[in-house]
């Protein structure tokens, strides 16, 4: 297992040679040719040549002597302050004026009562709750005024430092090298074209990285200053997204936009075991990303279109209850196969924060609540999006019940990690699931289906069963089942997946109309995993169709004998009738 407590001789000669070099290093031409921004794997002792005695440092100001930063609450998802007052406000439309925003966005949400909120996706749904569980205000106006950017910033000019100035183009290196210091510095950040509002509201430059890139901030002094427990992988260019609960959290602000998985693995290797990555990476791909973090035995939670995480992360929930899913328990009937239906991508807390809940193609559709139906959410959301998660449950029927999603505190593959680091996962992640109600784990992995690496999340008294699925495919472990220590570890027998020709409504209903219906049988219990960017358009199963009404088609198809049951109810059957 790697040491990461011992620095090394490059970063600690490149720390003192910060010194001589000017604010920031020109940022350094890329060897591989890919983004200058992007060169994690060899980090030069020296980031630039060192200055003239006589050459002024590119800031007019001194940098005040740092104070040890206290992280708002430590632990794997850090919070917030709770708000009294949000004073929601519209997305900017210019790209600084949004980067700025969601700078002082995570500022505020870490030291002040008053804090900000982008309204969003499903912002109009959680926010009564934060009124009227949570009793804050909700205010559209701030110090009497519009909430625009530049009267946010005069508002909370005494609790902020100053400013950091990078470049206003998206793309530049610069950009994220900001985002990762901000919080450090207690300052937002601003580029040349909003600059000037900044400082019309009082703030003064404490730090000019225009120019600088990954490199510079790696031989930085701020370097060792980040978060080891969380990090941030999501492209500058989508700002506002994630940028306000990374300034908030003092973490990495990154984005490797290469197709080498080792270079993937350089770059985040400066974690602690266990620790959390918020985001995802389409340039390197969905595969090679999780296995990349799974060898460094560390998770990620998708949430590169998430908004507001540092504001939500202050509504606090220290335990909270389903409503549906457990009542209406009944004998096993003595002939019948039993179905448990299971929507996909839970984990994607950006989804659920967004559309998820509104659209009818998944929780918003009528049909919900007429058939049995397992949901899946993300341990992470009692923590960062308490309101939402409120608003989830508050909405369940007695025919939705919610499991955990996915494979730990965040998306990996469990079997790549090493055990020690795994098993300190896994209690992890049982606490977070005790706190909110979640009784079952859906573990997804790559060739992970076995006792060794599923074991340890077995042993967790607060879990009482496993669900499991395959990535390259997700039934192809065709139902089999493991128990361990008692407890059924069940994978997916059939899959509704547009485009696969195990994925198809019919083949599945013939499957599983012509499946055993001895309750003592193995084989008379089918999980099925509900693939959510499928659905029926224009009456077929189709990518990004209807996913319930998808469900709604196959289940019109099935025979008596198959009853459709909730996580529940289908381990307790399974246990009571095959345990070992």
């Amino acid at each position: 297992m790697r040491n990461r407590s011992v620095r090394s001789l490059a970063a600690f000669l490149s720390a003192v040679l910060l010194c001589a070099l000017p604010a920031c290093a020109p940022a350094a031409p890329d060897p591989n040719g890919e983004g200058a921004g992007n060169d994690p794997p060899e980090i030069p002792v020296e980031a630039a040549d060192p200055a003239p005695e006589t050459e002024e440092p590119v800031n007019a100001e001194p940098e005040p002597e740092a104070e040890p930063e206290t992280l708002p609450e430590p632990g794997v998802f850090p919070k917030g302050v709770q708000a009294k007052t949000v004073v929601t406000v519209s997305e900017p439309s210019d790209y600084s004026d949004k980067l700025t925003l969601a700078t002082l966005e995570g500022l505020a949400a870490r030291s002040s009562d008053t804090q900000i909120l982008i309204k969003n996706g499903a912002s109009d749904l959680y926010l009564p709750l934060i009124r009227k569980e949570w009793g804050a205000e909700t205010t559209d106006r701030i110090g009497g005024k519009p909430p625009t950017v530049s009267n946010l910033l005069a508002a909370f000019s005494d609790q902020i430092d100053g400013y950091v100035l990078c470049s206003s183009d998206p793309a530049d290196p610069s950009v994220s090298t900001a985002v990762s210091v901000a919080g450090l510095l207690n300052a937002v950040v601003v580029t040349e074209k909003n600059r000037s509002t900044a400082e019309k509201a009082g703030y003064s430059m404490i730090l000019d990285v225009t120019g600088c890139n990954e490199r510079w901030l790696r031989s930085s002094e701020y370097w060792d200053r980040l978060n080891r427990k969380i990090a941030f992988e999501q492209p500058a260019s989508m700002a506002p997204k994630l940028v306000d609960y990374a300034v908030m959290t003092n973490a990495f602000f990154g984005f490797y936009d290469g197709h080498v998985t080792a270079g993937h693995t350089k770059m985040y290797e400066f974690l602690d075991d266990g620790a959390v990555v918020f985001g995802y990476n389409n340039t390197l791909g969905e595969l090679e990303t999780v296995r990349s973090y799974g060898s460094l035995n560390l998770q990620m939670v998708p949430a590169d279109h998430a908004y507001n995480l540092s504001t939500l992360s202050g509504f606090r929930l220290d335990r909270i209850e389903q409503k549906g899913g457990r009542s209406g328990e009944e004998e096993t009937p003595e002939a019948a196969h039993t179905l448990c239906v299971m929507m996909s991508d839970g984990d994607n807390l950006q989804w659920v924060l967004n559309n998820f809940a509104t659209s009818s193609e998944w929780y918003g559709n009528p049909k919900r609540g007429k058939f049995p139906m397992a949901w899946g959410v993300s341990p992470a959301a009692i923590d960062t999006a308490a309101p939402m998660l409120s608003y989830l449950y508050g909405k369940a029927t007695e025919k939705d019940e919610f499991v955990m999603q996915l494979s730990g505190l965040g998306y990996t593959f469990p079997s790549h990690w090493d055990p020690a680091a795994r098993l300190d996962m896994a209690k992890e992640l049982a606490k977070s699931m005790e706190r909110a109600d979640l009784k079952y784990a859906e573990i997804l992995d790559d060739s992970g289906f076995k006792t060794e690496s599923l074991k340890d999340f077995a042993a967790q008294p607060e879990i009482e069963g496993l669900f499991y699925i395959e990535y390259s495919w997700y039934a192809s472990e065709r139902g089999k089942i493991l128990w361990l220590d008692g407890k059924p570890c069940v994978s997916a027998r059939h899959m509704i997946w547009a485009g696969h020709p195990a994925g198809g409504l019919d083949y599945i209903a013939r499957k599983i109309n012509g499946a055993s219906t001895d309750p003592k049988d193995e084989d008379a219990y089918t999980f099925l995993i509900v693939h959510a960017w499928s659905g029926m358009k224009n009456g077929k199963l189709a990518e990004h169709g209807n996913t319930m009404d998808a469900v709604a088609e196959l289940l019109s198809m099935l025979d008596e004998d198959v009853e459709v049951v909730t996580p529940s109810v289908f381990m307790k059957r399974l246990i009571e009738n095959c345990a070992p």
